[in-house]
């Protein structure tokens, strides 16, 4: 897959602060060396490197949305002006905490009809350098080194075919998606690129909550449906972060057998590894109470992140023991459990 035009520009942490330099960018030649093979490298690997599906959200009525649009202007006429105003957007979603970066542009074929185009962006840090003439060793610290860092590196990338109805879909990485400050991930792909993941939150929340109700319904396993029955009550307590249905069971240290009576209830399988947006709201519409029926017959239900506040527990040998206390608010009789 060549590329076939590469734009750069440095870009300032201007959010919140309106006085921070304006953008400048420039062209880089194809010739340019170790430079340009390092970028035709992320060109190329783009499509594995950048794994995350994600749509750009719609603004208003009109189905439009501000960087489809400049993304589309300049796929049909590339050049350092049309890619301006990405790096200026990008500048503006970019806080403090973030920093400087420096952004590249890579735009090339993929087959013989699609363009891909690849949006990068490098951390600025500090680093030393070491350089060695004849039998002298020169070492010196410098502020601006730019690298494609495992912590905060960012990409995106999104395939044309021509079409101006095209490219509301693409893919991203974003190495701090799940690494501290969900504001600190969020600029890249909620302030920068307008975009969501595209299974949104309450779609993700919504398939595995059902996948553990099938869980819990299909299994006898005590010991299984214990560890399920404890996730849904601390579920509660997970923060808004992005994840996996895998990686919801991993958070909880399930055992192996407990995660795949998990797994073995979503459809397509393959949507176990696809993130979403954890929502406890949407979580609590599809799971919201805890139910323990006793061989006696009696039954135990309550709201699932409180049923240990309802209910205190004792086990005698292999007899388990529930107290209630409170005041009688109303009575049912029902004709089924």
């Amino acid at each position: 897959m060549p590329v076939e035009k590469i734009f750069s520009f440095l870009t300032y942490p201007k959010k919140n602060q309106p006085e921070v330099a304006v953008v400048s960018g420039t062209q880089i030649p194809l010739d340019d060396g170790k430079l340009c093979k390092m970028l035709t490298d992320i060109f190329n690997n783009a499509g594995k490197d950048c794994n995350v599906p994600v749509m750009f959200v719609s603004d208003g009525e009109n189905q439009e949305n501000a960087v489809r649009t400049e993304l589309l202007a300049l796929l049909q006429k590339p050049s350092v002006s049309a890619s301006t105003p990405l790096a200026k957007r990008l500048q503006a979603s970019t806080g403090g905490t973030s920093g400087m970066g420096l952004l590249f542009i890579c735009i090339g074929k993929d087959g013989e009809s699609d363009t891909r185009v690849v949006i990068s962006r490098f951390p600025a840090d500090e680093g030393i350098v070491a350089e060695k003439k004849s039998e002298r060793l020169t070492v010196s610290f410098v502020e601006q080194v730019f690298m494609k860092s495992a912590y905060s590196y960012k990409a995106a990338t999104y395939l044309w075919d021509g079409k101006p109805t095209q490219l509301w879909k693409g893919h991203v990485v974003d190495k701090q998606i799940n690494h501290g400050s969900k504001g600190v991930a969020d600029y890249w792909i909620v302030d920068f690129l307008r975009s969501e993941f595209s299974t949104t939150a309450a779609q993700g929340t919504k398939r595995l909550a059902k996948a553990i109700k099938a869980a819990l319904q299909a299994t006898t396993d005590i010991s299984i449906k214990t560890q399920l029955t404890s996730a849904v009550q601390l579920a509660a307590n997970i923060p808004k972060k992005s994840m996996t249905i895998s990686e919801f069971c991993d958070s909880f240290h399930m055992s192996d057998a407990a995660k795949q009576a998990i797994i073995a209830k979503v459809d397509p399988p393959r949507l176990v590894h696809e993130k979403f947006r954890f929502d406890v709201t949407e979580f609590s519409r599809h799971l919201a109470y805890k139910q323990v029926e006793l061989d006696t017959g009696a039954v135990m239900t309550a709201p699932a992140e409180k049923f240990n506040e309802c209910f205190k527990t004792e086990h005698h040998k292999d007899r388990a023991v529930f107290v209630a206390a409170g005041h009688i608010v109303d009575e049912k009789l029902k004709s089924t459990k």
